[in-house]
């Protein structure tokens, strides 16, 4: 490669004014420039390596007691940095598309408490790493495009465009608004989830930043902290919660090891966190909502109760959207129902029926779907008999899928079918039981499949007569031609079948 003649002597007088500082540190720049040669680093790779080497230089300088080399250094390294990086950039010929740098930005104090260092020092796969803490810009910080989570969305990137995804791809990507093939709709890497607790609560667990900001841990956290400060749906409040965000640093004395032990702990490391039941949390969605109606002057309408559910929606971290906080009230519904059957009806102890509610607490979404005729819910409300034969089964966890939910509404059809149920819940043996339980089933599917011939011959009764009382000139006075081409589409489709059925050609019937 040709190099300009101008861009040599930047180079010589970059070199130089690093030997200026401490004859180490020009080594270093002048080894790393010839490395960006020779190597085709990402600038991100050149200014992480080139300023990890001159932070441990100052840290060996202070612990020297070098005062003149620290000094040099606390002034001069990002400005001497930055010069490198970008002389490095011409030397191997990046075109202006090229990334640019930050220079590393320093910890500040925020909401009264000032950056320092962790007490006790945290501990990441049996090894203890010192930490400093403090607050920085959420603007300043990069998402990790080193990020093993995206290392296959990133490969597919590459392939298409040929470079490294700039800030706003890498985020795109995070937030699953990039088609990539492969990947589903939706939320993937769930941001925007996280994004709504955040709003809520702020950043609860520290990110980890490596000493050039570079990030270790937290890239869900930074994404979901540029979501929220980018998008309509937050108020200015939690802009502002999401605007700084708390983070631990690694200092300028951090190995490899320490690196290496913080990715390993945070990524394959259980912690071991359980999540609340749905049944907890619906319980004190539930019990907000009920608070809520309680302070209302009169019964809220239809409009107000819309507008109370999402404010509960978002207290609660489940976004603009209601359909979580409906369907949490019904499912509620449902398990007080079958609670006070148990504990009223049937004498049962209230824990005991508690524990059985949460643990069959997703059944109840089934079994409050279908309001309208036909469905389960419906049948359900029809005849308490019936539903209470429903909550029976369901304690003694004689229901093993959600077919068998859904099919309740057949079942509920047919005088049989529910005769077959009610020996399912007198059986003992789980085995007999889940018999007569598919008994049920099969005979209400037998009985539907009856009813759709029979419905079928009225039907075809009914319009054969309706046809032939018509008018002749209906057909051209009345009837849109739309709907004529339907019908003849329709006679030409069950004319062959049914003229093989009867024996002989259409023509001849």
């Amino acid at each position: 490669m040709k190099v300009d003649e101008d861009v040599r002597r930047e180079f010589t007088a970059i070199v130089e004014a690093a030997y200026c500082i401490s004859k180490d540190v020009g080594q270093e720049v002048e080894h790393i420039l010839q490395r960006g040669r020779e190597a085709h680093l990402s600038r991100e790779e050149a200014y992480r390596l080139l300023t990890r080497v001159i932070t441990v230089l100052k840290g060996s300088a202070a612990r020297r007691g070098d005062e003149a080399t620290t000094k040099a250094l606390e002034g001069d390294i990002a400005s001497v940095v930055q010069q490198a990086i970008d002389a490095r950039s011409r030397l191997i010929g990046e075109g202006p598309a090229a990334r640019p740098v930050r220079v590393p930005v320093a910890l500040i104090a925020h909401n009264g408490i000032d950056p320092g260092p962790v007490h006790p020092r945290p501990c990441f796969h049996g090894k203890e790493v010192p930490m400093n803490s403090g607050f920085i810009k959420t603007i300043d910080i990069e998402l990790w495009d080193r990020n093993e989570r995206l290392d296959i969305h990133l490969g597919q990137f590459r392939q298409k465009h040929g470079r490294e995804p700039t800030p706003q791809e890498l985020l795109d990507i995070m937030l699953s608004r990039m088609q990539l093939p492969g990947i589903s709709d939706g939320d993937q890497f769930e941001i925007i989830k996280l994004a709504r607790s955040i709003a809520i609560n702020g950043v609860r667990k520290p990110p980890i930043l490596d000493t050039d900001l570079t990030l270790l841990d937290g890239n869900r956290r930074v994404a979901a902290c540029r979501y929220i400060l980018s998008n309509d749906e937050f108020d200015s409040e939690q802009k502002r919660r999401a605007e700084y965000i708390f983070v631990w640093q690694l200092t300028e004395h951090a190995t490899a090891d320490d690196r290496n032990a913080v990715v390993v702990s945070l990524n394959f490391e259980p912690d071991c966190k359980q999540d609340w039941p749905e049944y907890v949390k619906a319980r004190k969605v539930y019990e907000e909502w009920q608070a809520m109606l309680a302070v209302e002057a009169r019964s809220p309408g239809p409009r107000r109760q819309a507008e109370m559910k999402r404010e509960l929606s978002k207290k609660f971290a489940l976004g603009p959207d209601t359909t979580t906080v409906n369907r949490y009230l019904k499912m509620v519904d449902w398990a007080n129902e079958f609670e006070d059957h148990h504990i009223n009806n049937k004498g049962r102890d209230v824990y005991e029926v508690k524990h059985r509610a949460n643990h069959y607490f997703q059944y109840f979404d089934e079994l409050g779907k279908g309001a309208s005729a036909g469905g389960v819910a419906y049948s359900l409300n029809q005849d308490e008999g019936f539903k209470y034969l429903v909550f029976d089964l369901l304690f003694d966890g004689k229901f093993r899928n959600w077919r068998q939910i859904r099919e309740l509404k057949l079942i509920y059809d047919s005088e049989e079918a529910r005769e077959a149920l009610a020996r399912a819940r007198a059986e003992s043996a789980p085995e007999l039981a889940e018999d007569h339980l598919e008994n049920a089933m099969t005979i209400a599917r037998t009985r539907k499949a009856e009813m759709r011939e029979v419905g079928a011959n009225t039907r075809i009764e009914s319009f054969v007569r309706w046809l032939e009382e018509l008018p002749v000139k209906s057909f051209r006075d009345s009837i849109r031609p739309e709907n004529l081409k339907r019908l003849l589409k329709a006679l030409r489709l069950v004319e062959k079948h049914a003229a093989a059925i009867l024996g002989g050609k259409a023509s001849d019937l």
